[in-house]
């Protein structure tokens, strides 16, 4: 069920269409600033290389599917969370992961956030994309079960966030 929904989130995209939100579909409240903390402090463990903060944000039962859109051809691929979290700590380039204009579904224990995103790999941009993240509310914290992302180098508009932030 969860593969299945992440396969419906992104079609969209692996078809060749582009969706563009402006707004959340709900309105800002607890739940919901509670579901885009989760997925803002994901963004800032892969920024940052910290296996141990990403572990403590992920199931490491789930999933993450790739969308890669590089070169005219498009692959798929998964890998578990576990392995992601293991790669998060192995990394060694400078990462910025950025994030604007989230939608933010949820009823219950279980959420769905959508987003546009831009990466910069070494203070140069590497691809732009969307994310979407299946959450899951455990011992009354939320945390991703499994999540998808697209890879697009040259499908980018502007981000509103402004150029990359020169670290140096």
């Amino acid at each position: 069920m969860k593969i299945c929904l992440l396969f419906i989130t992104v079609i969209y995209t692996v078809i060749g269409q582009q969706l563009k939100f402006d707004t959340t579909l709900l309105p800002s409240d607890a739940t919901t600033d509670s579901i885009k903390h989760v997925v803002n402090e994901l963004l800032d463990a892969i920024s940052t290389s910290d296996s141990s903060k990403a572990a403590k944000l992920v199931l490491k039962e789930g999933h993450v599917m790739r969308v890669s859109q590089r070169s005219g051809d498009k692959k798929i691929s998964f890998r578990s969370n576990r392995t992601f979290i293991e790669e998060t700590g192995s990394r060694t380039a400078e990462i910025l992961e950025r994030m604007w204009n989230p939608v933010i579904i949820y009823r219950g224990d279980i959420a769905v956030a959508w987003t546009t995103y831009d990466l910069h790999i070494n203070g140069k941009f590497s691809h732009c994309g969307a994310e979407t993240f299946n959450l899951v509310r455990k011992d009354n914290t939320w945390l991703i079960s499994d999540w998808a992302y697209t890879v697009e180098p040259n499908n980018c508009d502007e981000s509103p966030l402004g150029p990359y932030p020169n670290k140096k």
